[in-house]
């Protein structure tokens, strides 16, 4: 079982990627990590999710946006957090169910996409894709974050 806290750092840990340092194409190293049938029922419990609401077939499946808890951390092993950041939004796309009653190796990958000012503030726009370890593509995430630099 991987805790999103095992592999996100906190912010002052490393020093912080300033706007200046985000690179336009930048690949994120993959992110490895394991969700777990406790994982999945302790992400239920923080949402105030009902299992029952997640059932493809007859087999109960986690909410398909529990990856979400990692997004960040696998950006993070490139560009270390910095203080101050506002999650714009994001666009969820989800391809295949990670089953609730087994463990799931997955893998976490992306790049940025974009970066740019608007209106005196600063913004990211980098994309992160979900595999399973047997490459079956899970989630993929569009996220955009303002920074105060």
């Amino acid at each position: 079982m991987t805790r999103p806290s095992e592999v996100k750092p906190r912010e002052g840990d490393l020093p912080a990627a300033l706007f200046k340092d985000w690179q336009i194409g930048a690949e994120f190293p993959e992110l490895h990590f394991t969700i777990t049938p406790e994982v999945i029922d302790e992400y239920l419990s923080v949402v105030s999710g009902t299992p029952g609401a997640y059932v493809i077939d007859g087999r109960r499946a986690a909410p398909p946006n529990v990856v979400a808890v990692y997004l960040m951390a696998v950006m993070y092993r490139k560009y270390p957090p910095q203080q101050g950041g506002i999650m714009i939004g994001n666009t969820f796309s989800f391809h295949h169910p990670i089953w609730a009653d087994e463990e799931t190796e997955v893998i976490g990958s992306g790049r940025l996409e974009d970066k740019y000012e608007k209106k005196g503030r600063k913004y990211i726009c980098y994309s992160v894709e979900f595999r399973r370890a047997d490459g079956q593509k899970l989630t993929s995430i569009v996220h955009t974050s303002a920074f105060p630099e």
